[in-house]
């Protein structure tokens, strides 16, 4: 029971930010009487790391839990753009002064706040700030863990009420999802989420035993079974899958039954749009992406999913700008993501910007040997025909396996494999049938 309520305080804190944090966005446009802008348009905001002021180190994870389910929730208000935890995990700790960071992270608004254990009560603060330094809206709470969902009724009517907010009823809906009732199980996931974000090889294996046992603990908590999913997508993504097409039906058949559980999964939408990817089904896999930025529309990797598609699809104009989109919130985007980004610039011949992302992509990652493909043809356009010829070279030491004539062959558009071909064969990786 006393784990149960544990979650409780964590739901019914975030409820009311939630709340505050809509009344802001619904009087923005409100005020302007029109539809939500595209995601630079937006109003931004960044919930900074949420400092845990207790005595036990340990348990940090359970801050660190509270702020990203509260970034989770406010990225699917469509009148909001809300920066990922990769953006501001950086801040973790770091005492800036009001405003300070939201000038930092180009966002209109940032939401700071503590939290402290105390027997069977909790104590957490929280302001939501301008990026002049002005609080806009603040609390406290020193509650017993026993009282904080009726608390979380009361303050979210009054507050609706007073200020009439103007927030659609599927939007409420989709932040008010509780995603179990079992601490224990939200406290595996939670264990398991830095791995998800910074995965290990080893890692990997232990995040996915978490996962397990939360799914055991409540085998109808979606959010498990999608992360779980993610497990076997990472596996793939890393070259760690000995089978990878056993490893897909695993990502399909977690992201299919956490959709059964929750409809409004993004996580699991996004994974089944990447094993549409893998498997050339582009159509399918727009599909499943779409859903999940319906729902999510500052989720970046649902952002950079889609732009994966349309460069595959030859629509690079629009995969710029739904990848540039995925950048702005998340900076940190996957290196397959990066990837994706320094093919399309490539296509659109802008070739310093391809060459940038591919550099920037393999300092982060030497396995991304994909990018080291899209270098060598990238300077070889740019007329940097001496690198052109190293980075050729390090592409035959890194995979002596490569071969140009299948590299590309996913496009739908005969121009742009056309495209890539000729600047393969500048760098003297591709030779044409007959040559």
């Amino acid at each position: 029971m006393k784990h149960a309520l544990r979650w409780r305080w964590k739901f019914g804190i975030a409820a009311p930010l939630l709340l505050a944090v809509a009344i802001i966005a619904s009087w923005y446009y409100a005020e302007r009487n029109t539809s939500p802008e595209p995601i630079d348009a937006r109003p931004a905001i960044a919930v900074l790391p949420f400092l845990d002021q207790g005595d036990d180190r340990s348990r940090e994870y359970l801050a660190d839990g509270l702020t990203q389910d509260i970034i989770h929730s406010l990225g699917r208000f469509s009148a909001l753009t809300v920066m990922s935890w990769n953006a501001v995990a950086t801040y973790k700790g770091v005492l800036a002064k009001p405003g300070e960071v939201a000038r930092a992270l180009d966002v209109r608004y940032q939401v700071e706040g503590s939290v402290r254990y105390a027997a069977d009560r909790v104590r957490v603060s929280a302001q939501l700030v301008d990026i002049r330094g002005r609080v806009l809206w603040s609390a406290r709470y020193d509650e017993p863990l026993a009282d904080l969902f009726g608390l979380q009724d009361r303050i979210t009517r009054e507050i609706a009420g007073a200020l009439a907010i103007r927030v659609t009823q599927v939007e409420q809906q989709r932040v008010a999802t509780k995603p179990t009732e079992s601490f224990d199980a939200y406290d595996f996931l939670l264990r398991a989420r830095p791995v998800l974000q910074r995965p290990t090889r080893n890692g990997i294996v232990e995040a996915r035993a978490l996962l397990r046992q939360a799914i055991a603990l409540d085998p109808a908590y979606a959010a498990a079974h999608s992360a779980l999913g993610e497990t076997f997508h990472i596996a793939i993504s890393m070259g760690w899958a000995e089978a990878p097409d056993q490893y897909w039906d695993r990502v399909t058949e977690h992201a299919s039954e956490a959709l059964r559980l929750d409809p409004l999964d993004v996580r699991a939408r996004i994974l089944l749009g990447r094993r549409y990817i893998a498997y050339n089904q582009f159509d399918e896999a727009q599909i499943e992406i779409d859903r999940a930025i319906a729902v999510n529309p500052s989720d970046a990797d649902a952002l950079a999913g889609r732009g994966n598609v349309l460069v595959w699809l030859g629509r690079t104009d629009a995969a710029i700008d739904s990848l540039e989109q995925a950048l702005r919130v998340d900076p940190d985007l996957n290196a397959f993501d990066r990837f994706a980004l320094s093919l399309a610039y490539f296509l659109k011949g802008r070739y310093a910007e391809s060459i940038t992302q591919s550099e920037l992509n393999l300092r982060h990652n030497e396995e991304a040997r994909f990018s080291r493909v899209v270098l060598a043809a990238a300077l070889a356009e740019a007329g940097r025909a001496e690198d052109a010829r190293q980075a050729a070279q390090d592409v035959r030491l890194s995979d002596p396996t490569f071969d140009a004539a299948i590299f590309g062959n996913k496009f739908r558009e005969a121009k742009d494999l056309a495209h890539l071909r000729e600047g393969l064969a500048k760098a003297g990786l591709y030779s044409p049938p007959g040559a």
